[in-house]
């Protein structure tokens, strides 16, 4: 069992059945963000607001080895569910972005026919994010609005979070 605790200067990790505990401090994981360039589109991330995207976007894979380890199991569940839920809502916007018009369109001519089964986009080919000019403000308007991102997520900052 291990207690994550948040403190003003950084993530203090104790581990209760052995005497090893660690400290991360926050100015590390700063600067080994900001060394990336994490602009997207016009908007450019703080390193709050790139780690929850991050986590949305690649689940797990955002992690490193030593990270999953430390992490517990309902850690990693809820890291692996939001991430198929964000990738569902991406997969709904890239359909509609590819074949709304046309069901639209179908919808007014066959209104008989129903065509809700690939709304999802989990069964039909999709072009990329990029291809659609789908931008990551569009993305995180969209989690944001499928309660994904806290409301205030544009206005996340490191002190905005101080204790």
């Amino acid at each position: 069992m291990k207690t994550i605790t948040a403190t003003p200067k950084g993530i203090a990790i104790n581990y209760e059945r052995t005497e090893k505990s660690s400290f991360i401090p926050y100015e590390t994981m700063e600067r080994s963000t900001q060394n990336r360039v994490n602009r997207f589109g016009h908007y450019q991330m703080n390193t709050i607001q790139y780690g929850l995207y991050q986590q949305l976007m690649h689940g797990m894979k955002a992690y490193d080895q030593d990270q999953i380890n430390t992490m517990s199991e309902s850690a990693k569940f809820t890291i692996r569910n939001k991430h198929m839920r964000a990738t569902e809502v991406i997969n709904k916007m890239k359909y509609e972005k590819t074949y709304g018009y046309i069901n639209k369109l179908f919808d007014v001519i066959f209104p008989q026919i129903k065509l809700d089964y690939y709304k999802d986009g989990r069964f039909a080919d999709l072009p990329t994010l990029r291809e659609l000019k789908i931008s990551t403000v569009d993305i995180i308007d969209a989690w944001i609005s499928e309660k994904l991102l806290p409301l205030d997520f544009y206005s996340l900052n490191e002190q905005s979070l101080k204790l």
